[in-house]
């Protein structure tokens, strides 16, 4: 609508393949002042070549280790001062998640005890299920001691970055 001047447009959609809907969406002036200001930022990142600020992303973090994908054997870096501020932030996101995590454990738990040995319950409108599940899995140890060399021709290696924070020794 900010380049078309209208002052509104209808939105149909088909749910599922079977259920249409519409909408008339109206101009707002406010969105379309902040979308501008924030394609115009992303053009100026294009016309430098600079990357946008990092932030808590997964396509933060996918392009991360993409940019960095392996590490320098026995390199070290003494770090700005700015990451104590960064070390605190983390430090507290852990706390939190440690404790909402907690939190969701506690009430998961409390949920399955109710179900007992029952495959599925229903509450608040939502359908819950704690299914039996069976897994074949390729026990790699037996195969490396029986068969060294078939193990070899059918092992993929991976390569990754672990990211750790622990205390200075």
């Amino acid at each position: 609508m900010a380049v078309t001047g209208y002052q509104g447009a209808y939105i149909a959609v088909l749910i599922g393949g079977n259920t249409f809907r519409w909408k008339f969406v109206e101009r707002d002036e406010e969105l379309i002042s902040m979308l501008i200001e924030l394609e115009t930022d992303f053009w100026r990142h294009v016309e430098d070549g600079t990357p946008p600020p990092l932030d808590g992303s997964e396509a933060a973090a996918k392009f991360l280790a993409e940019r960095f994908p392996s590490s320098k054997p026995q390199s070290q870096i003494v770090l700005p001062d700015t990451a104590a501020d960064l070390l605190a932030q983390y430090d507290d996101a852990c706390a939190e998640l440690e404790i909402v995590t907690e939190k969701k454990q506690k009430a998961e738990n409390l949920l399955k005890e109710m179900m007992g040995d029952n495959e599925v319950g229903t509450a608040g409108g939502r359908v819950i299920t704690w299914k039996s599940v069976a897994q074949e899995r390729l026990d790699s140890k037996t195969l490396k001691a029986e068969h060294p060399a078939l193990c070899k021709k059918y092992t993929n290696k991976t390569s990754y970055r672990r990211f750790t924070i622990k205390a200075a020794s």
